[in-house]
This record gives structure tokens, C-alpha cells and sequence, in this order.
């Protein structure tokens, strides 16, 4: 299929060098925060131009200034040679500057086909037309080649899904000019395949594409050009293939990361937790264990059950089946509060449905597990309350403007550390981490890293999920592979190269 035919994509005018958008000296202000300073960037039509940079690099308010969310404090936007104002949502989309963001903001409670049509539904006299909505959509996907249904409601999706789908409605809507942060996050490799090959078709048909990513290998793989922000300023733009990742880490955090992959050898103590034969909604038949000081990685596509078996272990989900052992001890873990208790600690893999309370302030959020210490009788203690907030944004390196701003103003790299810090409050024995790194930096991922290793020390064990293959691979001491809902494969060091592993995940 020609990219011509995606309905709504616009492609450039052919020979144009003029480029189609271009930032001049582009500033941005909020009160005292310096978030852009005097950026220069030009974007070609029909390029694929990544930007990198660490969280709190000023990638999202570019996003935000690009689509009309934020309004520049100085400095010019030219789109096609003309200044534009790009005073707001409404102006970006009419020029077709369109943008796929990390989190999916639609409509879960409506179908996919609703979601795509959403604001342009199709209507006959005044009713809508929902069945031929669903066939529109769904040839739309099946052109696009997303393998999603269009009837579905967008809820019943996994978040990868629901991904596509955004990124189909992005592509579809008068697209010149498209902005991805952090796509491919949530998908499987399949899915991530399929993103690529749509990029790839929208930019031969001359749309230009903004490609935001912490996974510096998709930058090499799809990417020509690339510019680096650092502290809100721009550091350079260069061609990709005359670049290197080494390169691009300095750029981004002004100092060499010799080992991404950070790990430290700790020796193991006693089991923590041991299940037999455990099953639940979406898996069966799992036993494993973990000891203290010991990383155990769980691998597999999304819906192989990883995340509902932990789930179950946190005492979200009933078992249907097998025994959990705390301790060597057989226990019933009925609920969460249970879980939480005897000393079991979950980082969920979305950290804003399932991690944070986005309209509280940070410091509430990283005591939230130990509110019950901060209290006398039924007041809670302000000051102890204070202390122990300050304590932890200041170990956990938490970048905030204060303790009472409101989680949701926090980049993804420090809302997951405070997710994560959290726990450490608590003091928990057992640390399951549900994709801990999905859309931070490499010197966040560092960090995060260098916090697994302090809890082993402290004689916890940690369970890590994760779908990009080199994190599990590299950090954990005994990689179980999950497929179809069951453990189908386990490996003590590095015994099995990465290639089996994902074979074995895949199931060919």
C-alpha cells in the first residue's frame, strides 16, 4: 500500500528544501525554571530527526511548545518559512503538526473505532453511524498493519495496544509533521516492528518525524539525523550514521556511563519467597524462588502472565491454585495490605494509573506507604511527615520544585523515582519492579540500577520484569521465560545466549 492512501496523510511538497519547521533562539519560561534556552533546530521534510536527553532535558515542553500546549516565552517558530504563534492545540493540528505521546490520552470506555473517528465521527441525520465506523477503522488498521480489532472497547487493550492505536489516529489526521515520545515502551517486538514499518512509510511519503527515545538503538535503526538537549539548551545536531552511542550518553549527561547495565555482585542469603505450582488469572503452574541479595528477571512478550503472576503474589489477584512461601512458611496473601505487611514491595508498570497520586505533592506520594509511622493517634505529625519527604527526594535525587509540587509536573525518570522511594521508606523485603526503566534516561536507568544494588545489600530480594531483552539479560542472577501464561524456560547466569532466550519467548 502507498503511504498516499493512509487517509489524511499529507506529504510534502515534492522538492521542497525550505524546512518545514524551524526554531529560532526558542525559549521557555516557567517563573523561575528555565526550561528552553534559545534552541535552534531545523526539521526537514521527510526526515526521521531523533531528539535525546535526559529526563528534565526540556524534551517534553518542546513537545508541548510544538503542539500548542505551551506558548514560547521568546524567540521565533517558522513552519514552511512563515512565523507561526502555535498559540494552541487547535493550530498545531490545522497545520498538521500532530504528536503520539508515552502515555495514551483517549477515551478507554469507547471502542477503537471511536477513538480513531474521535471528533470527526461519521453521523446520518444526527445519528451515529457506528457500524461503518468499525469497517473504516478496521480497514484503516489493517492498511496501516496493526493486528487490532476495531470493535473492541480501548480498555480491554494492553497499554502496547493502546499504543497503536493512538499512533494510528495520529497518522490519519492530516499529518505533516508527527511527534513520538517513547513509543515503543509497552510494545512487544512484534508490535515495535510494525511501528517502525509505518514510520518508515510515512516518512517516503514525505512526512516529517520526530523521534523521542531513551533506547539509543532505535535511534541508530531509524533515525537520520539526531539533536541532543541538555539542562534545557541544545548541545548539537548531527548526522546519525556519523555518530556513535558513547557519544550521545556524553552528550546527554556531560560525563562517560562505562557500564549502563550497572550491577554489582552480592552474595545470597536465605529465601524470601518460594511458590509452588502457583496459578492464577492469566498464568499457571509457576514455582520459583528468591533469596536475599538475589535478582530474579521475568521475560517474555506482554501477556506471557508475568505481570499477572506478581500480581497475584502482591495479593491483587487470587491464586486459583499452589502455595506461597514467606520464609519457608506456607502463607495466605489475600489482599494488598497483606502483601505490604509482611514486607512485599510492588513498582507497577504503569507508574501513573498504578504508582502515583498525580494531584498530590511529591512528598505525600513518597510517604505514602508510611503514613501510619508519621501519625499521632488519628493526626498526622506535619513535621515528622516533612523530615522524612526531604530525606528521601534528597536520596532518591528526586528533581522537584519542591516537596508540594504535584507528582503529575514531574518528568517520567523522578516520578518513577518516586515510586520507587516510596517502598524505601518502607523498608520492604521483597521488591517487584514492573518495568522500572520504561521511558527514562540512560543516567536515571544508572541510578535506578545503583538502588537495586543498595536494597540487595540491605538483604532484599528483587523480582524485575522487563520486555527490553539486554536489561533482564544483564542484571538478573536467574532469567525465567513466560509464554502463553507459563514458565517455560529458566537460566542461571548467562549461560543461554539472548537469541534462545527470545525464541523461547516467542515460540518458534
Amino acid at each position: 500500500m502507498l503511504i498516499d492512501t493512509l487517509p489524511g496523510a499529507t506529504a510534502a511538497p515534492p522538492g521542497s528544501t525550505v524546512p518545514i519547521l524551524s526554531l529560532q533562539k526558542l525559549d521557555k519560561r516557567f517563573g523561575a525554571t528555565h526550561a528552553l534556552k534559545g534552541v535552534d533546530i531545523d526539521f526537514q521534510p521527510g526526515e526521521i530527526h531523533a531528539i535525546v536527553g535526559e529526563n528534565g532535558a526540556g524534551k517534553s515542553t518542546l513537545i508541548k511548545t510544538l503542539t500548542g500546549v505551551h506558548q514560547r516565552s521568546s524567540g521565533e517558530i517558522l513552519w514552511e518559512g512563515r512565523s507561526v504563534a502555535l498559540a494552541s492545540p487547535h493550530e498545531a493540528i490545522g497545520l498538521g503538526i500532530n504528536a503520539v505521546h508515552q502515555e495514551v490520552v483517549l477515551c478507554p470506555h469507547l471502542s477503537v473505532a471511536a477513538n480513531l473517528f474521535l471528533g470527526d465521527e461519521k453521523t446520518r441525520f444526527g445519528l451515529l453511524r457506528h457500524r461503518d465506523m468499525v469497517a473504516a477503522a478496521q480497514k484503516i488498521l489493517d492498511d496501516i498493519g496493526f493486528a487490532l480489532p476495531a470493535r473492541a472497547t480501548l480498555s480491554s487493550l494492553t497499554i502496547g495496544q493502546q499504543q497503536l492505536v493512538a499512533t494510528a489516529r495520529a497518522a490519519t489526521r492530516g499529518t505533516r509533521f508527527l511527534i513520538f515520545d517513547e513509543p515503543t515502551g509497552y510494545l512487544t517486538r512484534q508490535e515495535a516492528a510494525q511501528l517502525f514499518a509505518l514510520i518508515r512509510r510515512l516518512k517516503q511519503g514525505g512526512v516529517t518525524i520526530v523521534y523521542i527515545s531513551h533506547r539509543l538503538e532505535e535511534v541508530f535503526e531509524l533515525a537520520d539525523r539526531v539533536s541532543i538537549l541538555r539542562d534545557g539548551a541544545l548541545v548539537s545536531t548531527g548526522i546519525v550514521a556519523e555518530t556513535n552511542e558513547a557519544a550521545l550518553i556524553r552528550g546527554m549527561i556531560n560525563r562517560s556511563v562505562d557500564q549502563v547495565h550497572y550491577k554489582e555482585q552480592v552474595p545470597f542469603g536465605a529465601e524470601i519467597l518460594r511458590t509452588e505450582a502457583l496459578s492464577g488469572p492469566g498464568f499457571d503452574d509457576v514455582s520459583m524462588s528468591v533469596r536475599a541479595g538475589e535478582v530474579i528477571g521475568l521475560y517474555g512478550l506482554i501477556g506471557a502472565g508475568r505481570s499477572e503472576f506478581v500480581q497475584t503474589v502482591f495479593g491483587r489477584f487470587a491464586k486459583t491454585g499452589g502455595q506461597v512461601f514467606w520464609n519457608g512458611q506456607p502463607v495466605a496473601i489475600r489482599n494488598e495490605a497483606d502483601a505490604i505487611r509482611r514486607g512485599i514491595a510492588l513498582v507497577p508498570e504503569s507508574r501513573r494509573d498504578q504508582g502515583l497520586c498525580l494531584n498530590l505533592g511529591v512528598g505525600l506520594n513518597v510517604n505514602l506507604s508510611i503514613f501510619d509511622r508519621l501519625t499521632r493517634g488519628p493526626v498526622l505529625d506535619g513535621r515528622a511527615e516533612k523530615t522524612a519527604a526531604d530525606r528521601q527526594i534528597r536520596d532518591m535525587q528526586v528533581k522537584a520544585a519542591s516537596r508540594d509540587a504535584p507528582a503529575s509536573s514531574l518528568s517520567g525518570g523522578n516520578q518513577q523515582k518516586v515510586v520507587v522511594g516510596k517502598w524505601l521508606n518502607h523498608g520492604a523485603k521483597l521488591f517487584i519492579f514492573d518495568e522500572p526503566t520504561v521511558g527514562v534516561d540512560v543516567g536515571t536507568k544508572v541510578e535506578i540500577y545503583k538502588i537495586f544494588a543498595r536494597l540487595l545489600k540491605n538483604g532484599a530480594g528483587i523480582i524485575l520484569i522487563s520486555s527490553y531483552l539486554p536489561e533482564v539479560y544483564d542484571l538478573c542472577d536467574t532469567l525465567h521465560v513466560f509464554r502463553r501464561g507459563r514458565l517455560v524456560a529458566s537460566h542461571i547466569g548467562h549461560k543461554a545466549g539472548q537469541e534462545s532466550i527470545l525464541t523461547e519467548a516467542i515460540g518458534v
